[in-house]
């Protein structure tokens, strides 16, 4: 496996559809995890960003420790944001536990804010995510990135 960031086009194109919403993500920074033949199982999008915060979209098929670092050292080390925001819909289970396996927390929920009912909003914070950019995460990273 390894981690590209172009064509972003196509990755923001995979997390929209795996997400159920429209590709239109105006200013972007996207990262694709392919495996051995080539295809996209995984993809990062981040917008929005803020001073201290960045909006994450993260879908996939299959996840690494190594596409994890790579989504919280650009997050936390290269833009030097404080905390990361992302927005899952309430019925998903599967991604409400990712995110808490990542450190993230449960903020808030916006009642009847999609099609399909509630969101809920997740941040998290630097302090949280700090092994995720560890250097036996680090070593993983290095394995499968690719410029």
């Amino acid at each position: 496996m390894k981690i590209i960031t172009e064509p972003k086009e196509l990755i923001g194109r995979y997390v929209a559809q795996k997400q159920g919403r429209s590709p239109d993500w105006g200013l972007y920074v996207a990262f694709g995890l392919v495996n051995d033949d080539e295809e996209l199982i995984g993809g990062v999008v981040f917008n929005g960003y803020i001073a201290r915060n960045i909006m994450m979209h993260i879908s996939a098929d299959t996840i690494t420790p190594g596409f994890i670092s790579t989504v919280m050292h650009y997050a936390f080390v290269t833009n030097k944001c404080k905390r990361v925001t992302g927005i899952i819909d309430k019925r998903n289970k599967k991604s409400r536990r990712f995110a808490h396996h990542l450190g993230a927390k449960l903020e808030g929920v916006m009642r009847e804010a999609s099609e399909h009912g509630d969101l809920c909003i997740y941040g998290l914070m630097k302090r949280d995510a700090e092994k995720w950019i560890q250097p036996r995460y680090l070593k993983k990273l290095e394995a499968i990135w690719v410029a």
